[in-house]
């Protein structure tokens, strides 16, 4: 006779308005929930799915802008605007519209006076023999990326059409 008061109890307490607004509440947190945490993922996963090319152009870019401050910021300056009158700005340059010279002279160097944005400058620029294929269109990626206006890569078979023509 106990067991039977405590299961009518139970079903008695179960069938309660109480236990009904529960189970409701617990239903609408559940799919609330749920709706929230899957939109949530769908959020994070869609912003996080970038292309294969932007996350080449980025690698390429890092790399280029550590070559770039390691090998040539200490005349261009890190900004890319140059040294006063002994080296030429880099940021909206005129001379770097032919980007196959600019491959070039950073394998190659570079002497003799140049014309820049309508300024002359006549200090040599060293030859960068270390620098890879891959090494030079990183730092040419970065250079026409950030100062350039250019939202593309420069590819490495571009840098040795480049190299191996002249």
């Amino acid at each position: 006779m106990r067991n039977e008061i405590r299961y009518r109890g139970w079903d008695e307490m179960g069938n309660s308005l109480f236990m009904k607004s529960l189970k409701m509440l617990y239903k609408f947190f559940n799919i609330t929930w749920t709706k929230l945490f899957i939109f949530t993922i769908s959020i994070i996963t869609i912003s996080s799915c970038q292309s294969e090319e932007k996350i080449k152009l980025e690698q390429y870019y890092i790399g280029g802008k550590d070559i770039y401050e390691l090998n040539c910021a200490n005349c261009h300056q890190k900004e890319g605007k140059g040294l006063k009158n002994l080296y030429p700005t880099l940021v909206n340059s005129d001379y770097l519209k032919d980007k196959e010279k600019v491959i070039y002279i950073l394998k190659n160097g570079l002497s003799g006076e140049i014309l820049v944005n309508g300024k002359k400058y006549n200090q040599a620029m060293p030859a960068n023999n270390q620098l890879t294929n891959l090494d030079i269109a990183e730092v040419v990626t970065y250079i026409y990326n950030e100062w350039n206006g250019e939202t593309k890569i420069t590819e490495v078979k571009e840098v040795e059409k480049v190299l191996n023509r002249k």
